[in-house]
């Protein structure tokens, strides 16, 4: 529990600095509100979704099904972080 804590401190500290410094300041209450429905949204989602696939493949099916989808999201984040790098690696050289 505490490491899932400090991920869940990390990673909404990271989403919160990235969308600020994406987004013009006068859309952030809409786009940090978007946000927000989007989480719990999915909260909701993640719940009925986990139920259907704990009754077709057993109480540990959620935490599969989870485990597959947050490396498959980890990797394309990776893929596409090492674009964002080689992109200012080219602009610094330039």
């Amino acid at each position: 529990m505490f490491v899932f804590g400090a991920h869940a401190f990390v990673w909404g500290t990271t989403s919160r600095t990235v969308r600020m410094r994406a987004v013009p300041t006068e859309l952030q209450g809409r786009v940090g509100s978007l946000y927000s429905t989007g989480v719990f949204g999915g909260i909701v989602a993640g719940q009925a979704l986990g139920g259907v696939i704990a009754k077709v493949w057993g109480i540990t099916g959620p935490f599969w099904f989870a485990f597959v989808g947050s490396a498959i999201i980890l990797a394309l984040i990776w893929r596409e972080l090492a674009h964002i790098a080689h992109a200012d690696e080219a602009a610094l050289a330039a």
